[in-house]
């Protein structure tokens, strides 16, 4: 399993695409293509080092994350995306988009429903009148059971990490206590340790929150099917909002 990274924390920005090797990418991309119809604007939100911006078939686009060193990875080699550093609860641009995307969990290290409330009123506000944002985020399911006090392991060539997944006091949160070894050019590890926080939400609470801040449920699946329906035993849940006129 993929550790869960939260973007804020650069402390591990370096190593990110290196941590991250089996994130399927391209599924997030068939299901952004599957709903992209003429489009041809889109904001990539909590973009990381820009791996699944990089591959979005658009004609503009941009990138935001809050960690400036995942950013700095992400404008390397690059002239054609529009990469800043914001706070997705409360960025400013003075520019809408065709779509907007938050992928692999990003809405997750939200801290509760106010901050999830104010990320979607913001995204609303950055949406054209026919724009279409596009979300996952972990299931009820997923959240109490692989993240309720597990242990995981796995390296790589630089890297050894150690990651508990702890239960969080809110409800339907977590605690990620990440150790890192990481292997320096003269063969020796150094330790690194950080924490990641997430918390979820049932699927009824999350339309509340969608109605709440102005936008639409269009359509809702799981698990990286469009023809999968949200279940209580799926692990990861699709939302595509549009705006409410």
């Amino acid at each position: 399993m993929t550790p869960e990274f939260n973007h804020q924390d650069g402390a591990i920005g370096h190593f990110y695409n290196e941590l991250t090797y089996d994130i399927p990418y391209n599924l997030w991309l068939d299901i952004i293509d599957h709903f992209k119809g003429g489009r041809g604007s889109v904001l990539d939100m909590g973009c990381g080092t820009g791996r699944l911006t990089r591959e979005l078939d658009f004609h503009t686009k941009y990138g935001m994350d809050i960690s400036e060193s995942m950013l700095e990875i992400a404008e390397q080699g690059n002239e054609t995306i529009h990469y800043f550093q914001a706070d997705m609860k409360d960025f400013e641009l003075d520019v809408t988009f065709d779509m907007v995307v938050a992928t692999v969990d990003v809405l997750n290290y939200l801290e509760d429903e106010e901050a999830f409330v104010s990320t979607m009123k913001n995204v609303r506000n950055h949406l054209d009148d026919d724009g279409v944002f596009i979300f996952d985020i972990h299931s009820k399911y997923k959240m109490e059971n692989d993240f309720n006090d597990m242990l995981y392991t796995d390296d790589t060539e630089h890297i050894t990490y150690i990651w508990h997944a702890n239960k969080g006091e809110a409800p339907l949160s977590a605690v990620h206590e990440m150790t890192y070894f990481v292997k320096s050019d003269d063969d020796l590890y150094h330790r690194m340790d950080e924490v990641y926080r997430q918390r979820t939400y049932e699927h009824k609470d999350v339309i509340k929150m969608i109605e709440k801040a102005g936008l639409y449920l269009d359509t809702a699946f799981s698990d990286f099917d469009i023809n999968n329906p949200v279940t209580s035993v799926c692990d990861r849940v699709f939302y595509v909002v549009k705006k409410a006129l």
